[in-house]
């Protein structure tokens, strides 16, 4: 293993969690959760609470660059009411500069309802 194990308080795994009002969102529309994820962040996982948000909603979490590219991270079905959870291949912040973690609804249906996103990350610096 070359990379050690920070044992101070930078570094650390930590969780940004976001509550989402979603009124008629609807189907691919697109509404910002968090804006400005700096540089040095890696993403490792993103967890989902929600209420029913209709029938055909499935939301997409997304971080999107100040480009404007676009990296799906999982997408949930919230159809119904409940709570996931994804690994997600780790997507470091870098080069492309601070992003927004913005939330997709890629169903059929529009959604509406209250959803919270936990974004897991660590900061690994620039």
């Amino acid at each position: 293993m070359k990379e050690t194990f920070y044992k101070g308080a930078a570094g650390n795994l930590s969780l940004h969690l976001v509550t989402l009002s979603l009124a008629a969102l609807a189907a691919n529309a697109t509404t910002v959760a968090s804006d400005g994820l700096p540089i040095g962040t890696q993403i490792t996982g993103v967890r989902i609470i929600n209420e029913a948000l209709g029938t055909g909603t499935e939301l997409t979490v997304q971080v999107v660059d100040h480009s404007g590219g676009e990296k799906d991270l999982t997408v949930f079905d919230t159809a119904s009411a409940g709570n996931a959870s994804e690994f997600v291949k780790p997507v470091y912040i870098g080069d492309e500069g601070p992003s927004d973690l913005v939330v997709k609804n890629t169903g059929s249906a529009a959604a509406t309802g209250e959803v919270i996103i936990e974004l897991e990350y660590r900061y690994k610096g620039y």
